[in-house]
């Protein structure tokens, strides 16, 4: 568990506060990170790597109100004391000198052109994005975390309601207490919350913000 003190709930104004400055960082960072990769598109877009000239761009910018770590790097200590680092979260927002106290950053591919058509791929969105924060495997015990939607063909309403689709039919899984979507602006990312008890016991909030490829 991590070394917050106090009600999670105290604690979510200022995590609200630090995402939209995140959030908005993202926008301004977003088409500075994709115009290097637009002559590479088939070869050069894989999550990883997008996510790679995001922060790179987030960095430039000096928008980000702290400082931002890529590849955050989660060490688990099991019950004889062995000591592994099972995962990487895509990127994260150091938040004061406590390693445990962060805003974490997830990113997804969604709407893939391939030969054969498009993927949603809303299902990986939930299972090997969204879950990992449900389960407590990322922020476990923060009161709010991000993810991004790299939106491949652009159309990030379907994006949006794709993922609306799957998180229904999932919301015992994903333990889907609310969602609420962010009034749309045109030429702007798709963004919307939702919020899930975790398997630990807590509560998380997840801001969701959709990014269209041109």
């Amino acid at each position: 568990m991590n070394m917050l003190t106090g009600d999670l709930n105290a604690w979510l104004p200022q995590f609200r506060g630090l995402e939209e400055r995140v959030a908005d960082a993202v926008e301004a960072a977003w088409p500075v990170c994709i115009a290097p990769l637009q002559s590479k598109k088939d070869a050069m877009t894989h999550e990883d790597h997008i996510t790679e000239h995001l922060v790179k761009s987030l960095i430039r910018t000096k928008r980000m109100p702290g400082r931002i770590i890529y590849q955050y790097t989660l060490l688990a200590e099991d019950d004889s004391g062995n000591v592994s680092s099972p995962s990487n979260i895509d990127f994260v927002l150091t938040i004061g000198d406590d390693e445990d106290v962060y805003l974490a950053c997830e990113c997804k591919r969604l709407n893939v052109p391939y030969k054969t058509g498009v993927r949603a791929l809303v299902g990986q969105y939930v299972d090997e994005g969204l879950m990992r924060f449900v389960t407590g495997q990322y922020s476990n015990g923060l009161p709010l975390a991000m993810m991004l939607g790299y939106v491949m063909n652009a159309k990030t309403d379907v994006a949006r309601r794709g993922v609306k689709r799957i998180l229904a039919l999932r919301s015992a899984t994903v333990g889907l207490q609310s969602e609420r979507d962010v009034p749309v602006v045109n030429g702007r990312p798709v963004r919307f919350h939702t919020t899930h008890t975790c398997i630990p016991g807590y509560v998380v909030e997840i801001a969701h913000t959709f990014l269209a490829w041109p």
